[in-house]
């Protein structure tokens, strides 16, 4: 059986979850530009080179509403790698 973007859990997805299989973007790819600084659908599909008509930018405000909060806390120290108070979207 055949896993699609619609039905990924991007929270625990494997890092090699692919995003847009055409031009070979994957969820640790999202994930980098968010380590990277850049938080918004926008910035994330330029710095990818993502249009709005690829397969699977339709996910990325997704990913980033899981990722974008768990790294800013991370970041900041706010994260004590443990899952107390945690979505768990990091999987720890």
């Amino acid at each position: 059986m055949e896993l699609t973007a619609e039905r990924v859990d991007w929270g625990r997805a494997p890092a090699d979850t692919p995003v847009c299989i055409a031009k070979e973007i994957y969820l640790r790819d999202v994930v980098q530009t968010i380590l990277d600084g850049y938080e918004t659908p926008e910035e994330v599909m330029e710095v990818l080179a993502l249009t709005p008509e690829d397969e699977g930018a339709e996910h990325i405000s997704a990913i980033l509403e899981i990722f974008v909060p768990v790294i800013n806390a991370w970041k900041s120290g706010s994260c004590g790698m443990g899952c107390a108070g945690c979505s768990g979207s990091c999987g720890g």
